[in-house]
């Protein structure tokens, strides 16, 4: 697996030198030659899987609202496919890299810098299956130089401008095939993968037959007969350092096309059953030097610390947890500063219910007392629900790339409304889109669909989802909100039935609304940014 990997950077090449700018990069943060970093993830008023086919067009009031909420630096999460929706050959989404462009101008004249989150896993804009081009990075050279291919031209582009200030990996980009690695199973295919994705090499380096029978739980014969193992086998020990080795690996291989890329490594450990019952933390560690890089990235939540489950905690007792985690990255890491990329001090996910949470009056009090923890420990963070977002199914949601993904019918088409692009539905007229498995994100009990519509005169939209029907009237402007109760999200449909003549824009269709409580889906105000923008300015 390594030879693979050195083979494909070696075919790549080396990236251009860095040059100094006016704008810190992350380095300077990470020296101290540079102040604090504060930076927020930046979707604009979607979500980061609709982002890159998304308008955007109040980029520039959002950008400067995220300066004054006293931040200095923003996030792009920029998924693999969508910017590089072919990898054999390679082929390119014009919009989305004109788009970064676009992103990096406008922050730029904010004054914020820009850090980027290389790799992001999700998007709506191909067919192919995502997660196998993950899998494919093991073993697959023509799948790791088109990665390089990728990796080496964000660089490239975005390095062009003066306000770039660096990217990170981020281990959970790459961990989906941990889960599926075990249901292969000690299956002919299971074993073909487990060589030709170096696991086996990787466990003849390091372990005797004898003890990876032990470690199995049955006899192991040769090398040829190891599979990857399941989650309740101790031999998962073998698999979680052979992955972490992969993950480094492919870190310095990006990094010769990307200099001072770092990784958003795991502070919380996984799980391991001994042979004696006992459960074992497993401890990403050897991932924390982040090769080249002057950091190391990582993600920190209150939970993390807390054995009880549905612990409602106090601010006190939370943040005696922070500086456990902070400097036990500095010492794995080699003493390298930390970047808190992804800062969770809520969380409301479908199926994390169980984890510790503040209490809600303790939230502005963790966010008064982490500043000092944050200063002295780390060069900087990054907070990941900037505004609160529904996980959209919908691809083109706001007709940026005309009327890809949908279809039009009864005369119906797109023009200008409002300063962008919208859609003119004609009585008797309809626009649908096949949301097909598009499942991403939470799944919530009800699905609510959401859109802007405009009429000069009384009209009569009706919205169809997954075969229900609801009927709405629209006269004048509005934010049209239906929720389909108990229903299972299928193909949209919006079609007025009677009336005037509706301009429709900036569709959604979700299960889920993730809250970070700093602004809320409609862009007013929530309950803890005041307390967030006080941290900004005590960092």
């Amino acid at each position: 697996m390594r030879k693979c990997l050195l083979i494909a950077a070696a075919a790549i090449g080396t990236a251009a030198v860095l040059f100094t700018t006016g704008f810190a990069r992350a380095e300077e943060h990470a020296s101290g030659e540079a102040g604090y970093l504060k930076s927020a993830t930046y979707y604009s008023d979607d979500w980061v899987i609709n982002f890159w086919n998304s308008e955007s067009k109040h980029m520039e009031e959002e950008l400067a609202q995220i300066r004054e909420d006293g931040f200095n630096n923003i996030i792009l999460a920029v998924p693999w496919r969508e910017f590089q929706p072919g990898i054999s050959p390679c082929t390119y989404n014009d919009y989305a890299w004109e788009k970064l462009d676009r992103v990096m101008n406008a922050a730029s004249a904010q004054n914020l810098s820009v850090m980027l989150r290389v790799g992001y896993t999700w998007d709506y804009a191909g067919r192919d299956n995502v997660l196998e081009r993950y899998k494919k990075l093991m073993y697959d050279v023509s799948a790791q130089k088109a990665w390089m291919e990728y990796v080496g031209r964000l660089y490239e582009r975005a390095s062009a401008h003066e306000n770039f200030c660096g990217g990170f990996l981020t281990w959970e980009d790459f961990w989906n095939f941990t889960d599926s690695s075990a249901d292969l199973g000690n299956t002919v295919e299971g074993r073909r993968l487990a060589q030709a994705s170096g696991y086996t090499d990787y466990a003849r380096a390091n372990y005797s037959l004898e003890e990876l029978s032990k470690m199995y739980g049955h006899s192991i014969r040769s090398y040829e007969e190891l599979y990857f193992p399941d989650q309740s086998s101790y031999a998962r020990r073998v698999f979680y350092e052979f992955y972490d080795q992969f993950l480094n690996d492919m870190l310095v291989m990006s990094q010769t096309v990307f200099p001072g890329l770092s990784m958003e490594v795991r502070l919380d450990a996984d799980p391991v059953n001994r042979q004696d019952g006992i459960k074992e933390g497993f401890m990403h560690t050897s991932t924390y030097p982040c090769g080249s890089a002057a950091y190391t990235s990582a993600m920190y939540s209150v939970p993390m610390g807390f054995e009880n489950k549905n612990e409602r905690v106090s601010a006190a007792e939370a943040l005696e947890k922070a500086p456990v985690f902070f400097n036990r990255l500095r010492v794995y890491s080699g003493g390298k500063p930390a970047y808190i990329d992804q800062l969770l001090f809520t969380d409301n996910t479908i199926g994390y219910e169980h984890n510790a949470q503040l209490q809600d009056d303790q939230k502005a009090l963790y966010l008064e007392g982490l500043a000092p923890i944050l200063k002295n420990m780390t060069m900087g963070y990054g907070i990941w629900t900037y505004r609160d977002y529904g996980d959209n199914k919908l691809f083109n949601a706001q007709f940026a790339l005309g009327s890809e993904g949908w279809m039009l019918s009864g005369g119906s088409y797109l023009t200008e409304w409002e300063g962008s692009k919208a859609l003119l539905l004609l009585e008797g007229g309809s626009v649908s889109q096949s949301i097909g498995n598009r499942m991403t994100g939470a799944i919530g009990e009800n699905a609510f669909v959401r859109f802007k519509a405009e009429s000069e005169d009384s009209s009569r939209i009706t919205i169809k989802l997954g075969g229900r029907v609801r009927t709405v009237e629209v006269q004048g402007s509005r934010t049209v909100e239906v929720q389909f109760r108990g229903c299972r999200v299928g193909d949209l449909s919006i079609s007025v039935s009677g009336g005037a003549p509706v301009y429709v824009d900036d569709i959604q269709v979700y299960t889920f609304v993730t809250q970070g409580e700093l602004y809320n889906l409609d862009g007013t105000e929530g309950a803890c940014i005041e307390a967030l923008r006080r941290m900004n300015q005590n960092l």
